[in-house]
């Protein structure tokens, strides 16, 4: 053998060694172990996450260059439970507004697992002050928990203007309107029969489950699920007492958004987007934390998929198809297209003041939070567009 073949010879088998080496001890991503943080998360490389940085820097350069207000410096993202990116703000505390609905539902799912209520009773059967004897309100017999939770309830205050007041800033007016959201009136339609997206909604059930339990929603919540999954720094805005009782913002609706202190700002939970990106790993292991079941599977997985018929008309936002216990899910609307025609059909996301989401995707093990505060500007509208640009570039990273 000539030395120019054997130098051939040589190389091709060095070539062969590294190769074997480098798919020996590279880290390969395993979906079925599943992590859980403890005071913190364990960051990991995205190729041992089976993820090409090269395209997740892509579709992160372009969800910075079109979503306005701080970019990706609030965006948290995990996969399997490990960071797989992380904005430089990630430790930022401030107001969620509308993603506080789905900790309200989630109180909801802590007191059927204890045993307290279920989903399908009649809100009526624990509180029958609700049918007070104004026009129309027999409807109102046949209302279910889970109804209140799909914004399909029907249910309305003897109130119905508080946000123009809010839009007014006439903040002292419009803190009192809200607080009578708890009064019923007249309904605005048959329960099930139409999707109405209105604050009032959520404040009867956060009302209805503070009297059930007993205790506030932040004490269920802290109690039930925050303690068990390790999550520290939060608060949640209160209207201050009822009945004896600390009524929690349940809604995340907002008040004066020029001041400072929490209970005058309202807007629900406060969090930071790391502390919000364990609540989307439970939802997203199905109410599972690292061997204990925190919340039921069944609820959990209920909470993240569309419980709201196609067919349902709509008053206002049409949310029929793609909405779950107060998340907004990629099922299937009217046009017969997904909000996100890129993300798997099972992913899933609360919206806040259109700059705050976590987003649970089970096909992709992953979670996504993304927070911007009241100061910055939200998304551009419609934020599903912005969403899909990102999710169609990060679909092509996974190896």
């Amino acid at each position: 053998m000539n030395s120019r073949k054997l130098i051939k010879l040589i190389s091709l088998c060095c070539l062969l060694l590294v190769t074997y080496i480098f798919v020996l001890y590279e880290p390969q991503y395993n979906s079925s172990q599943k992590v859980f943080p403890d005071s913190d998360w364990e960051e990991k490389t995205p190729e041992s996450l089976g993820i090409r940085h090269e395209i997740l820097d892509s579709a992160l350069n372009y969800f910075r260059e079109s979503s306005g207000g701080v970019g990706t410096e609030e965006m948290f993202i995990i996969r399997n439970g490990y960071i797989l990116w992380k904005g430089t703000n990630v430790d930022k505390k401030h107001e969620l507004f509308s993603c506080t609905k789905i900790f309200t539902s989630t109180v909801m799912g802590i007191l059927a697992a204890d045993g307290i209520l279920k989903i399908e009773d009649l809100a009526v059967d624990y509180y029958p002050e609700l049918c007070n004897g104004n026009n129309g309100q027999e409807a109102y017999n046949k209302i279910r928990f889970r109804d209140f939770a799909t914004m399909t309830a029907g249910y309305q205050g003897i109130v119905t203007d508080c946000w123009d007041l809010h839009l007014k800033k006439l903040h002292n007016e419009s803190f009192k309107c809200t607080q009578k959201y708890i009064i019923p009136g007249e309904p605005q339609y048959p329960p099930r029969t139409r999707i109405s997206y209105r604050d009032p909604n959520v404040h009867m059930l956060g009302y209805l489950l503070t009297r059930i339990a007993g205790k506030s929603l932040e004490d269920v919540f802290k109690e039930g699920v925050a303690d068990k999954i390790g999550m520290k720094n939060w608060e949640w805005s209160d209207y201050g007492h009822r009945n004896g009782l600390l009524f929690n913002n349940p809604a995340g609706t907002p008040n004066n958004l020029e001041a400072t202190e929490i209970n005058i700002v309202q807007a629900g939970i406060w969090t930071t987007p790391r502390e919000f990106a364990r609540l989307g790993l439970l939802f997203l292991n199905k109410g599972n934390w690292n061997g204990e079941q925190v919340l039921d599977s069944v609820f959990a997985e209920l909470a993240i998929s569309n419980q709201v018929p196609t067919k349902i008309p709509a008053i206002g936002l049409d949310l029929a198809g793609r909405y779950g216990f107060y998340w907004w899910t990629n099922g299937i609307r009217k046009d017969g297209n997904r909000p996100w025609p890129s993300a798997p059909p099972k992913t899933s996301t609360p919206i806040g003041g259109g700059r705050n989401f976590c987003f649970v995707i089970p096909e992709w093990d992953m979670v996504i939070v993304r927070m911007s505060p009241r100061w910055e500007s939200p998304i551009p509208s419609p934020n599903e567009n912005i969403w899909e640009g990102f999710f169609s570039i990060l679909k092509e990273s996974f190896i």
